[in-house]
């Protein structure tokens, strides 16, 4: 197939080339399918989604051909059944997410369900309670219901004022974990800029930053189901030790948020996607929770979204100089180090040095 073809996702996925430069590992390709991308800036996009898919992949224990070819048979056999059958004509990413199920991954796009009762639901009051934490701090306190709330660094739960008379309305800026108290006659709604969650008795974990490309939401116990916003609604029912992502148009314009001012700005949303998150033991919690517990779990997070994390971890302010080492990839995991040692450690893992004047970090290419 000539380049010029390349138009979908698995166009890109199964050239060698382009798995090489999405693993970094050979700088003549790096620079090839930088110099494409800007030549195309059509198809940077179907580029991108394509490297997030490989990077799923190449987290999985089977050799990467063999899950490409997997995927790549999948595919075919959609292929078949779509012209054997009159059915709806999906995306083509839709087929490669049933490939990348099959391998132990959910990458699934949702359709709005059709035929089933639609909830009653209303919108907050804004009469409410908040709860906030500033970046550095976090807080746990328990709601008028019995529900328990552990509210990470640089977030902000609203509570309504009327919260626990009739049912349970609440709204998150930011990560949050919560035991929610059972009461079947009083649902609890968690709403967020990207979806609202209703839950009747539960524990889940829900990152909702506006400053970051996608949102989550971790079931540890019971079922929710969880709603996204924007142009085409979507529900999910959600099942324990299930992580749901929602991919977000880029915010790199976007502007800074106060925490301080109530936000209506909805983010259009890209990709919606469910993964099955391994069982830990009791006194292991899952990556996903161990904030709550004062422990800095990454698994391989690239140097961009660490940053962030970095940031609000330590409340402090974090420049990247150089594009080489925003796609660095750590796995680790800290508890009451401090930044230096944190930096120290991430060191002898990828070369880079850094230089801090009191709360401003730079980190160089080394």
């Amino acid at each position: 197939m000539n380049l010029k073809d390349y138009k979908d996702v698995e166009d890109f996925l199964i050239d060698n080339t382009f798995q090489a430069y999405c693993a970094e590992s050979n700088e003549q390709c790096v620079r090839y399918w930088e110099n494409y991308a800007m030549a195309h800036p059509d198809r940077q996009e179907t580029m991108q989604r394509a490297k997030r898919l490989y990077h799923i992949l190449a987290g999985h224990k089977k050799p990467m051909q063999q899950q490409l070819t997997s995927l790549k048979g999948r595919i075919a056999e959609e292929e078949q059944v779509r012209k054997d059958k009159l059915t709806i004509r999906w995306p083509r990413i839709f087929q490669v997410a049933a490939a990348c199920t099959l391998i132990g991954f959910g990458y699934l796009w949702y359709t709005q369900r059709q035929g089933e009762p639609v909830q009653e639901e209303r919108l907050m009051s804004t009469n409410i309670i908040t709860y906030q934490t500033k970046k550095g701090e976090k807080k746990e306190f328990e709601l008028l219901d019995g529900t328990r709330v552990v509210l990470n660094s640089d977030s902000r739960l609203e509570v309504e004022d009327a919260f626990n008379d009739v049912d349970r309305h609440v709204n998150l800026v930011g990560e949050a974990f919560f035991e929610v108290a059972k009461d079947k006659s009083k649902p609890f709604f968690l709403h967020t800029n990207d979806f609202d969650i209703r839950v009747l008795g539960t524990s889940f974990n829900v990152k909702s930053y506006p400053d970051e490309l996608l949102s989550e939401a971790l079931l540890v116990e019971g079922v929710i189901e969880m709603k996204s916003k924007g142009e085409n609604e979507n529900s999910i029912i959600v099942k324990p030790n299930q992580k749901v992502t929602i991919y977000r148009q880029a915010v790199e314009d976007k502007p800074k948020v106060d925490l301080g001012k109530k936000q209506t700005v909805k983010i259009a949303l890209k990709e919606i996607a469910i993964q099955d998150v391994a069982e830990h033991k009791e006194e292991e919690l899952t990556p996903d929770i161990a904030w709550k517990e004062n422990r800095l779990a990454l698994v391989d997070q690239d140097f961009a979204s660490l940053k962030r994390i970095l940031e609000r971890w330590y409340d402090v302010d974090i420049e990247l100089d150089g594009s080489k080492i925003q796609h660095y990839r750590f796995t680790a995991t800290f508890s009451k180090e401090s930044i230096e040692q944190v930096l120290n450690a991430l060191q002898k893992v990828q070369p880079f040095k850094y230089e801090r004047y009191g709360r401003k970090i730079t980190i160089y290419e080394k």
